[in-house]
């Protein structure tokens, strides 16, 4: 039992310097930028050595791309907090609101997240770019997508990314008409508001008294 209880102490000291480390890189890469996030500078606030950053995470770009998979993490965490609504194509509009709200709200976790100077995907990221794949699936199993799946859902990414982007920088207010604009003609152009007729298949129906090669 002594063991066990060295155990978890050692454990939650870990923890914390982890905690510590991370808490550290996100505001050096928040103020400096990948570049400019420098170990020794980590580490004074920090209050670790180099050797324990490299054992922890292995190198910086590790170390980067645990902070970035972090800040994907929270902004799906702040989806799961709100109700969609049920139908598909409102759906999308809905994360797309959701979507800006949140990268207006968190700009400097927004800017740590996507504007990098390497686009490098972590696991947190691709699992967030398929949350909105997803959406962008229901409508088109719903028979309303008027585009391929992959090429509206880049669509919608690249849409929503560069409003958020623009509001964050300064360009557009919050509350510019240009964002719904945006979003409701991406919206017209990529989904419809009843689902697609498919085409009927014809049936060669055989006369009653006849035979095959026109016989009698």
């Amino acid at each position: 039992m002594a063991r066990d209880g060295a155990v978890r102490p050692r454990a939650a000291e870990s923890e914390a310097t982890r905690r510590a480390i991370l808490d550290a890189a996100a505001e050096l890469l928040a103020s400096a930028g990948e570049e400019g996030l420098s170990i020794r500078e980590l580490c004074a606030r920090s209050g670790v050595t180099p050797p324990t950053v490299y054992h922890h995470f292995g190198d910086k770009a590790a170390l980067v791309d645990r902070v970035v998979d972090e800040c994907f993490t929270a902004f799906d965490v702040a989806f799961d907090d709100r109700t969609p609504p049920s139908d598909p194509v409102e759906r999308v509009r809905w994360g797309f609101d959701a979507y800006v709200a949140y990268g207006v709200a968190h700009p400097v976790p927004y800017r740590l997240m996507f504007q990098r100077s390497q686009g490098r995907p972590t696991p947190a990221g691709l699992a967030s770019y398929d949350r909105l794949r997803r959406m962008v699936r229901a409508v088109d199993d719903a028979g309303r997508l008027l585009a391929p799946l992959e090429d509206a859902a880049a669509a919608i990414w690249s849409s929503v990314h560069g409003v958020t982007s623009l509001v964050i920088a300064g360009f557009w207010p919050p509350d510019a008409p240009a964002i719904a604009l945006v979003r409701d003609a991406m919206l017209a152009q990529l989904a419809s508001t009843a689902p697609r007729r498919r085409a009927r298949t014809t049936r060669t129906v055989k006369k009653k008294g006849r035979k095959h090669h026109g016989r009698t």
